[in-house]
């Protein structure tokens, strides 16, 4: 007689860089027999139903009350609590899931979530080590055996991916031959993370001296439109801008079409890199070692200045110079090296 599988209910990171971060996290957990249910934002949904881990995606509601009621209404037998907040150890204790596994918390914070959880895992320190890996103690507590790799893949479906041809074709970028260069000079996180917008529009017009058959992409996302649509005018209004009213799902079917992507530390970042995508990451108050592209074929610039990685959405000393001192040279040449675009 086969026994039915566990179900589990996985409370879901608010960011997408995270969410696919913890994609080899979710791969662990199918891979032991449990049939996987995530409870996400409504805007990741969209993304995370293409995981072929997951069984099904719970979106959460503003109402925490109503999000509750919606995990009572199907019988979980444990929740597996991503992230560090104690509002999302609160709707699994809520909902009167009897196992809850996650991390305690940080500092200070213990006696808060620690009671919600049931086991709590002491959190370890992270000691330089990527993002992807910090679920690592978490999976050893739940004797889960843990991923083959810890770097991210997503692999679309032909669906998904005759759509990102589809859309592509949509906003017409200019005829040409390949490559087809992404340029994506936005960052939810705020403005320290973001390389200054004119710059990008130096490195337009310099990857286009080098490779004039090449395409350009501008990419945006609703809050970053304004980035983008300066960065078309600045360069003569010939490289389309996509992706502000793309879902997360659309988006990356589109990512997948591109040879390159040129991006601040961001969410298409990560998903660009799962996705097989080489990028030419752009780093400054943060820290390429615990949140840079995994895998192969990645350039990261990083200046290393004294005062980084900060971790702040605003340059506390206001000059900003960790991304202002890259230069769009520098940059053009890392997607050279990337590209093996002949030198002109």
């Amino acid at each position: 007689m086969t026994s039915e599988p566990t179900r589990t209910v996985v409370v879901a990171p608010n960011w997408v860089g995270d969410n696919v971060m913890a994609l080899p996290v979710l791969e662990a957990l199918a891979a032991s027999g449990r049939k996987l249910t995530l409870l996400a934002k409504p805007h990741l949904a969209s993304l995370l139903v293409q995981v072929p881990a997951v069984d099904e995606v719970i979106e959460r509601h503003e109402s925490d009350s109503e999000t509750v009621e919606r995990l009572r209404q199907p019988v979980f037998d444990e929740a597996v609590i991503l992230p560090n907040s104690f509002r999302s150890a609160s709707l699994p204790w809520r909902a009167g899931i009897p196992r809850r596994w996650g991390y305690r918390g940080r500092p200070f914070s213990w006696s808060f979530r620690w009671p919600l959880l049931a086991p709590g895992v002491r959190r370890p320190r992270q000691n330089g080590r990527h993002q992807t890996e910090d679920f690592r103690e978490l999976l050893a507590a739940m004797e889960v055996t843990a991923p083959a790799s810890w770097i991210p893949r997503l692999e679309l479906s032909p669906a998904a991916a005759e759509k990102g041809r589809t859309l592509l074709a949509r906003a017409q970028p200019a005829p040409g031959s390949r490559p087809l260069i992404g340029l994506f000079p936005g960052a939810e996180f705020g403005p320290s993370k973001r390389w200054p917008w004119k710059r990008f529009v130096a490195l337009s017009r310099d990857l286009r001296r080098r490779w004039p058959e090449s395409r350009q992409l501008i990419v945006a996302g609703p809050k970053e439109i304004w980035l983008a649509v300066r960065i078309y005018e600045e360069t003569g209004k010939i490289h389309p801008v996509i992706g502000p009213d793309l879902d997360l799902g659309q988006l990356a079917a589109v990512l997948a079409q591109l040879d390159l992507l040129v991006t601040n530390d961001s969410g298409p970042m990560h998903l660009a890199a799962a996705l097989g995508v080489p990028c030419v990451a752009l780093f400054g108050p943060t820290d390429p070692e615990r949140t840079g592209p995994t895998g192969d074929d990645h350039r990261v610039l990083y200046t290393d200045r004294w005062c980084s990685p900060c971790f702040r959405r605003r340059c506390p000393l206001l000059h900003h110079r960790c991304l202002k001192d890259l230069q769009a040279e520098a940059v053009g040449e890392a997607c050279v090296e990337n590209l093996e675009i002949p030198q002109s």
